[in-house]
């Protein structure tokens, strides 16, 4: 069972990296920065606002989305990635990235089933 979690998301983590290596592209850092920014990004803002300027609303703001991100359960991250992947394709109109994150976590599922065979 632990190994089962474990292997789950070292696999995640494992295709995450392979999407936003994917990305490298002016358009995709630059959606991949946009997605941020609108998940994550702005309440860090608001701390280092907060924090340099002893203003507690931009502080207790930052910090509170800050912490709701990345507490257990949160899909940060897939949000970050799937926005990112749009953005790039559809707003930036990059056709260059062809990735599709089904075939990639089916591909790291077959790597998986191989190393246990060996």
């Amino acid at each position: 069972m632990f190994k089962k979690f474990v292997n789950f998301w070292k696999n995640f983590f494992i295709m995450v990296w392979e999407i936003i290596k994917s990305m490298r592209s002016v358009r995709g850092m630059i959606s991949l920065f946009i997605a941020y920014m609108i998940y994550h990004g702005w309440a860090l803002i608001f701390f280092i606002i907060g924090t340099l300027s002893g203003n507690g609303w931009f502080l207790g703001i930052g910090t509170a989305v800050m912490l709701f991100w990345l507490g257990p359960g949160t899909p940060v991250i897939p949000l970050i990635i799937v926005t990112a992947l749009f953005i790039q394709r559809y707003l930036l109109m990059d056709k260059s990235n062809k990735i599709s994150i089904r075939d990639k976590w089916e591909e790291l599922k077959e790597k998986e089933k191989k190393s246990k065979e060996d």
